[in-house]
């Protein structure tokens, strides 16, 4: 599988992929309300939206959407993360990941951190798995019930 596949880190984007993206988004995000276009564009230019790409297929299996925490410039938000519907439990969230780690290290990350609603027990094994650790659940953190898992991992 691996050989087959790529990173992609576009600095902008086409309408066409936004468009692309946002139904992307809606897919894998239907309930929490997905990045839409006023987030995306910026995220393109001001961080870094990494697709993986798989060779001959037009649309990314999986996306990645990295900020700098401004208070701990060494840190690495992941903003969004995500396997397209289609592809998920056939290895490509951990192959993704290794492309990730790896790219954070590249650009002087020393720790990595995300957020994940402690219902999605598959994401939160899943990020365990990779060496994250719940620090905090944070209460509410995108509105009324809405509590997330606060994971922090050193790179």
């Amino acid at each position: 599988m691996k050989d087959k596949l790529f990173l992609e880190i576009p600095d902008a984007l086409t309408p066409e992929q936004i468009e692309m993206m946002c139904a992307l988004e809606a897919d894998a995000f239907p309930e929490e309300g997905a990045v839409d276009e006023v987030l995306l564009v910026p995220i393109a230019r001001n961080g870094r939206l990494v697709w993986l790409r798989e060779a001959g297929d037009e649309r990314p299996v999986a996306v990645c959407e990295l900020l700098r925490d401004y208070k701990q410039p060494n840190m690495a938000y992941i903003f969004g993360y995500y396997v397209r519907s289609d592809k998920q439990g056939k290895g490509y969230g951990k192959v993704f990941f290794e492309y990730l780690f790896a790219l954070m290290q590249n650009d002087g990350f020393t720790k990595s951190c995300l957020t994940v609603k402690p219902s999605n027990t598959a994401a939160v094994k899943l990020y365990e798995k990779l060496g994250f650790r719940i620090e905090e659940t944070r209460v509410a953190e995108y509105g009324e019930g809405s509590d997330r898992y606060y994971m922090v991992k050193e790179l």
